[in-house]
């Protein structure tokens, strides 16, 4: 799956979503240009009201306002789907990946199980790469809120 399924695939669910968008490679592909299945002007309304994207450049930055949304008392967004975390951690240590990725995946779970969202999306950026370790925590953190 990438960011065009992700993205047709909040239009399609109830409530607003927010996409992080996850460092320049990710952000160059989305302002490239997303296609979207169903171009009819409800769908690109819709779009437009229910689903904010934000591109973050840091892992401080995205901790920072996942920190934001886990302290206030009503969240805006049903949805929450995050893009690109592997190209932002890619370059460190493998523990520091481990330790990175754990802090950032419990901290969004934290804002889902405190806010009852309805569902979370993580979709890598590199797909050809082995991320067998991500999605192993994903799986894990998944699993602990279930």
């Amino acid at each position: 799956m990438g960011i065009n399924e992700i993205v047709n695939g909040l239009i399609k669910k109830n409530g607003k979503s927010l996409i992080f968008v996850l460092g320049p490679e990710a952000r160059d592909k989305v302002e490239g240009g997303l296609k979207s299945i169903d171009n009819n002007l409800s769908t690109i309304e819709r779009s437009r009201h229910d689903i904010k994207i934000l591109f973050l450049s840091k892992l401080q930055y995205l901790f920072m306002f996942l920190m934001k949304l886990e302290a206030e008392k009503k969240c805006n967004y049903s949805n929450i789907a995050m893009y690109g975390l592997d190209s932002l951690i890619s370059e460190k240590s493998d523990t520091e990946r481990i330790r990175l990725s754990n802090l950032i995946l419990s901290t969004l779970y934290k804002v889902y199980r405190t806010h009852d969202l309805h569902d979370i999306v993580i979709e890598w950026f590199d797909n050809e790469k082995d991320n067998t370790e991500l999605d192993r925590m994903v799986e894990y953190w998944k699993f602990l809120i279930a």
